[in-house]
């Protein structure tokens, strides 16, 4: 089926559902049975479900919102990549296995070799809140294999409203923001710019940044003293209300970042821009048809440029390289919301379309030493979805259902690949879904499960990649790796406290795998292994005196393969973070607010170390952060890694496709003792 006669199906049979499943008869009818409830991705329930809010984000250092996952979760670990632009995983699931979007669009990085993770994309002061959703219980989002992390971008108001923000610390960092919103009962709009830099860090060590780099691309003179990110960002939105049930959003946002070092990796980023753009039409209130019905359009388009000007030329190549490569994901969204009696649906249809092209260039000449490191590689996803929910008094029921027509193919020619195979272009026919259910005991205490299958394709670099070294590319014969998941947990909501404690057991089949060379004449690739990740998290939260409560949370993971990669013995799944745990001392008015926390992790010793990956020593971090309100005015305090300790968070290693080289990628350590203070003032 080619993707234009999809998009034609595509309106098809979302008037088709809209009208089966809206039709009074066909909700009442008693062959409609569903016997068990999502656990971690429906609306109605948030037993899995953790948002973090716009305030918590603010009293962080609002550098980085990888940081803040890894900090206000434990079962999300970050992989520190330099100052800015860092990676997240969740329960183990990281990289392409775990969705990113911004506003519900999808949203992926440039860079093949991930400098320019996802979430590097978004501004943090655009943000109003982050849901995060683990396992395979949503079919809402294509490709969400282990999870998904939505960041929702503030609204516009018609009251007018604004805000000046500057924010200072450590190491030169600097943040300056100004938004307002505005409007009338029929317009509003929002306008918001934000500059943010800062120099390069120590480790708690008093290591700089630039000697975090591998020996092969040490940092030259000028490297050893560039800053280590610097950035602008604006953004504005322009929403319509012509009636009370209908609203029109428009929304853009423009980011451009210099000089982003990536230290671990073999070359900088040069000069990056993100451009995305978004249009949402909203009307409720449709009688029988409709309690909500959406239409989204969206475009996220990157220009990444990473160059190795600041590094040391140590072997081959003799000379000065630099990549152009644009990613650009359009797509859209039909969704309808109904419920009936105490039974809810929300379905629809999503496709979008991704480009990604990649050249490498000379810097001496300017010539195109490499016309298709990334081969101007189109994939194409068209998805159909339906999620049911129903509530029988102490027993709730959820079943979610998804089909992808997933098409991807290489419009050049593939150099290296065809030494193992001749393909371009691939076809996949993909399923998803899942049942879960909640069981209340008591009014105050439930218990939650659920079984589910969600998949993810190959990135077009996994496919299609073509490295100047003869033995490193894509593989285009990989499946799609699909993950079978249970789901077991309980709940406990009291007066003055919170628990809550789950258990999760993934297979993982045709999971994709980095394939190392044994020989000269072996290739570097990407293969399917099949594996399994388990693991658990527990969480308390209990009020003790005045405005104090105490927070104590731990998460663990342990992920292991069933079959092995070519030259690959070790039975260890790589970047499966250990046991992490915290403890929290909260304060909370309306006037004074604090955390002193103290996150702890084990040694990371079950490693896959015929992967590259190092053993990492345990670590223990103590921070502060607090703030006061007054009138119009809030100032907020903190210090991150009190006591200054040197300590690297976790493992990566993915290869650096840009630079060529192999496993064994340089581990960068975290900072020391970090001071931030910022003001903010709202009229």
């Amino acid at each position: 089926m080619k993707f234009s006669y999809a998009i034609r199906l595509l309106f098809v049979l979302i008037w088709t559902f809209s009208f089966i499943f809206t039709s009074p008869a066909l909700i009442c009818a008693d062959s409609i049975t569903l016997d068990t409830i999502v656990v971690t991705a429906a609306a109605e329930n948030e037993a899995d479900e953790k948002n973090i809010k716009a305030k918590t984000l603010r009293t962080h250092k609002v550098v980085d919102l990888a940081e803040i996952l890894s900090n206000e979760m434990t079962e999300a670990t970050m992989i520190r990549k330099g100052g800015y632009g860092n990676e997240v995983s969740l329960r183990g699931f990281g990289k392409s296995d775990l969705r990113v979007l911004v506003d519900g669009g999808v949203l992926e990085g440039a860079c093949g070799s991930r400098k320019d993770p996802s979430l590097s994309h978004i501004n943090m002061l655009t943000v109003d809140k982050i849901e995060v959703r683990q396992g395979p219980f949503d079919v809402t989002k294509a490709g969400a294999l282990g999870g998904s992390i939505n960041v929702m971008t503030r609204k516009p108001q018609k009251e007018f409203l604004g805000e000046i923000l500057i924010k200072a610390g450590t190491y030169d960092f600097l943040s300056s923001v100004f938004h307002t919103t505005g409007g009338t009962e029929k317009v509003q709009g929002l306008i918001g710019y934000n500059y943010s830099e800062s120099d390069q860090y120590e480790d708690g060590d008093g290591n700089r940044l630039y000697k975090s780099a591998p020996a092969g691309r040490p940092y030259n003179a000028e490297g050893e003293n560039m800053k280590a990110f610097e950035k602008h960002d604006v953004w504005g939105k322009l929403q319509f209300t012509p009636t009370e049930n209908q609203t029109i959003l428009f929304s853009y946002a423009y980011g451009e970042a210099d000089d982003i070092m990536t230290p671990r990796a073999g070359v900088d980023i040069d000069s990056e821009k993100t451009y995305m753009s978004r249009v949402r039409y909203s009307i409720t209130g449709l009688g029988n048809f409709s309690d909500e019905l959406n239409f989204s359009l969206y475009q996220n388009r990157i220009e990444h440029e990473p160059s190795d000007k600041y590094r040391e030329l140590v072997g081959a190549p003799s000379f000065h390289r630099h990549n152009e490569v644009k990613s650009t994901i359009t797509g859209g969204k039909i969704e309808n919301k109904k419920s009936a009696g105490s039974a809810r649906f929300t379905y629809g249809a999503d496709a979008y379309k991704h480009n990604w092209k990649g050249d490498m260039y000379r810097d001496d000449t300017g010539v195109n030493m490499d016309d298709e490191l990334i081969p101007d590689v189109n994939s194409y996803d068209f998805g159909l979805y339906l999620n049911a929910y129903k509530n029988y008094n102490k027993l709730s029921l959820n079943a979610g259902f998804r089909y992808d027509r997933f098409e991807s193919e290489a419009d050049e020619a593939l150099k290296q690949s065809i030494a193992v195979t001749s393909t371009n272009k691939n076809n996949d026919d993909l399923f998803s879904g899942y049942l879960s259910a909640e069981y209340y005991l008591t009014d105050n205490s439930f218990l939650f499960g659920g079984i589910g299958q969600s998949i993810r394709t190959p990135t077009a670099v996994e496919r299609y990649l073509q490295s100047p070294s003869p033995y490193f590319h894509g593989n285009p014969d990989l499946d799609s790796t699909k993950n079978r998941e249970f789901d077991l947990g309980f709940r406990l909501t009291g007066q003055r406290f919170s628990f809550s404690a789950k258990g999760f057991y993934s297979d993982l089949k045709d999971y994709i795998y980095q394939q190392g060379k044994q020989t000269a004449d072996s290739h570097q690739t990407w293969t399917n292994i099949d594996a399994h990740i388990c693991g658990a998290d527990v969480k308390m939260i209990a009020d003790i005196i005045s405005d104090f409560s105490v927070e104590t949370a731990a998460a663990w993971q342990r992920g292991k393969k069933d079959s092995e990669p070519e030259y690959n013995n070790d039975d260890d799944l790589a970047e499966v973070p250990p046991l992490k745990t915290k403890l929290a001392l909260h304060y909370d008015t309306q006037m004074l607010f604090g955390t002193l926390e103290w996150i702890h992790s084990a040694n990371a010793d079950n490693i896959d170390t015929d992967a590259g990956e190092k053993a990492l020593s345990g670590w223990d971090v103590v921070n502060f952060r607090g703030g006061w309100n007054y009138k119009m005015l809030t100032l907020n305090v903190g210090v991150e890694n009190i006591f200054d300790r040197r300590y690297a968070v976790a493992n990566s290693y993915e290869w650096d496709v840009v630079s060529g080289s192999g496993a064994n990628p340089a581990i960068v350590y975290e900072p020391g003792r970090f001071f931030y203070a910022s003001v903010s003032c709202k009229f």
